[in-house]
């Protein structure tokens, strides 16, 4: 995406909500400047658990049946081991059935 010439040097400061300030801060400018001109009036939600379903989609195909796997793909995903584990099994059961 192209930005006019006339949206160089904008801050966060210049965002129109705080929301898109935030995202201007922790993303970057453009990001909240592409989601001002993409998508206008429209209002956007994002689940904290947005990601589940790649990280358990990672983590099936990244297990190597080992407790060093288990845990080396806790630490990589910021889940417990048990937590992994649950994924696994679940992921087991379906495959079964």
């Amino acid at each position: 995406m192209e930005f006019k010439q006339w949206l160089n040097g904008v801050t966060p400061d210049d965002m129109p909500n705080d929301d898109l300030k935030f995202i201007a801060e922790t993303a970057g400018i453009k990001p909240a400047l592409a989601l001002i001109i993409c998508t206008p009036g429209l209002i956007v939600s994002i689940p904290k658990n947005a990601l589940n379903k790649l990280k358990e989609r990672y983590i099936i195909s990244n297990y190597q049946n080992s407790k060093y796997s288990l845990n080396k793909l806790a630490i990589e995903c910021e889940l417990t081991p048990r937590h992994i584990y649950n994924i696994i099994n679940k992921h087991r059961k379906k495959s079964s059935s």
